[in-house]
């Protein structure tokens, strides 16, 4: 059980990531949030028929439909402070999925979705909810319901039916969360390519932090379908089985359970 309701809090920070930012850096070619000689020597390298894992739409710095010497020369200027021109330009997404379907509802500040993970073979179903700044997220491991919650800064675990069907206990915990979904505004748009995952051909969308970590969104016929997070070289997939507006209130409240917190 511990593992569960260590994928629970897990799944606090995996959906973190949904505002998306509206412009790049000038020259950051590899996409780690800086322009500096790196870009330049990728950019070389590229242009001379070497490989070079670079956005090559990025590449074209100076916007004349090549990629060559003088893309670099001007991402050397950017690095050394001589460039003239505007440091940050916005990206064109034509079509977003993550903007149309995921960002309305997780900016509402008021949501459900219902997640799938694989947790020691076995499959876990998870709901996570925001309400404002209150947090719930529900799985049930093995026929047991657990809950966490953290209503006005504080964390409880729920278990719902722990001494009979209707009749609960929870416990005030001692990790301390604060829900931070949906407030990630330095995401930035990497790139949109279509995959194929388990045989599907899906939709996947890309999105990086400053601090290196990954966001890949996938959608299957404009509907989001799944989550990878790659944070400090770990990866968190979830599936997403729904999302929507609007939240069960029930779920938040700690009404008719009996408090064991203080109980050996």
């Amino acid at each position: 059980m511990k593992k569960y309701i260590s994928v629970m809090l897990a799944l606090i920070f995996v959906f973190s990531f949904a505002a998306t930012a509206s412009a790049r850096l000038v020259g950051d070619v590899n996409s780690d949030g800086s322009t500096n000689s790196t870009d330049a020597l990728l950019i070389l390298q590229h242009s001379v028929g070497k490989e070079a894992d670079i956005n090559e739409k990025y590449a074209d710095v100076n916007a004349d439909g090549a990629v060559n010497s003088s893309d670099a020369l001007v991402v050397l200027q950017i690095s050394v402070g001589s460039y003239k021109g505007d440091l940050e330009v916005e990206d064109e997404i034509k079509t977003s999925f993550k903007k149309d379907v995921v960002d309305p509802i997780i900016s509402s500040g008021t949501f459900t979705l219902k997640t799938q993970t694989t947790v020691d073979g076995e499959v876990a179903v998870a709901t996570t909810m925001l309400r404002d700044k209150d947090l719930c997220i529900e799985t049930t491991a093995k026929g047991i319901t657990v809950r966490v919650l953290t209503l006005s800064s504080k964390t409880y675990l729920v278990i719902p039916d722990f001494i009979m069907p209707g009749v609960g206990v929870y416990m005030k915990y001692d990790q301390q969360i604060n829900p931070t979904i949906g407030d990630a505004s330095g995401a930035r748009y990497v790139k949109s390519e279509n995959v194929t995952v388990d045989g599907e051909e899906l939709v996947c969308e890309t999105y990086e932090l400053d601090d290196g970590t990954v966001s890949k969104y996938y959608f299957k016929e404009g509907k989001w379908v799944m989550l990878s997070v790659t944070e400090n070289g770990e990866t968190t997939t979830q599936k997403v089985l729904e999302i929507k507006k609007g939240v069960d209130d029930s779920k938040f409240s700690l009404k008719g359970l009996v408090d064991i917190s203080s109980k050996k």
